[in-house]
């Protein structure tokens, strides 16, 4: 097993499916795994530093880990079947070591939340210099740029907000657009909702 990190989070042009990349971290073999939009999303918030009012379910199974007494050691990503990398989470409980089946978008997200470290099997790894590994490459690190899922969360926030302005004008109460900080406010309103990468999901 080789410890890796997350590098980024796109899209796969054939598919149209969320990627996660992976990279050695002492090494360069690389690995990129197909997710689910909503486990996207919660990988995003995390490498985004992003912070909600309410926990996701990823924080939900973290607070009740935590609430028994138990915390995450590790994951580790062990296998392949019919197509599919096969994950499992390392648990620690007092004197008792417990193992589970997971899957890999969901050992990732959980192990961003809880600062552990992620292992590959080295028979997945993509070695560097071949074509697979560098299609595994997304290029500059999420954490620098806004990707697919960092959009649908403004976006969803700049709607909410759009349809409280809808709300006034229906009931007839006109909008202070005399004053030009709100003036402002209301155009960075409407350009958030414009998607500003190219990594879609």
């Amino acid at each position: 097993m080789l410890e890796m990190r997350v590098t980024g989070l796109g899209l796969d042009a054939g598919s149209k499916t969320p990627v996660v990349y992976l990279r050695q971290v002492d090494g360069e073999a690389r690995l990129s795994i197909l997710v689910g939009a909503m486990e996207a999303l919660s990988i995003s918030l995390m490498l985004n530093g992003e912070q909600l009012p309410r926990p996701l379910t990823h924080d939900l199974l973290l607070i009740c880990l935590k609430a028994l007494g138990a915390r995450l050691g590790g994951v580790e990503i062990c296998g392949m079947h019919d197509g599919l990398y096969l994950a499992a989470l390392n648990l620690r409980m007092a004197d008792k070591a417990i193992r589970l089946d997971c899957r890999p978008s969901d050992a990732v997200a959980l192990a961003l939340r809880a600062q552990a470290p992620i292992f590959v099997k080295s028979s997945l790894l993509l070695p560097r210099g071949t074509a697979a590994a560098e299609a595994a490459s997304p290029g500059a690190p999420l954490s620098q740029r806004p990707d697919a899922a960092s959009d649908m969360a403004r976006q969803a926030e700049a709607r909410r907000k759009a349809d409280t302005l809808t709300g006034m004008l229906l009931r007839g109460r006109e909008l202070p657009h005399a004053d030009p900080d709100v003036e402002r406010r209301y155009r960075e309103l409407l350009r958030v909702l414009e998607p500003v990468t190219s990594h879609k999901m």
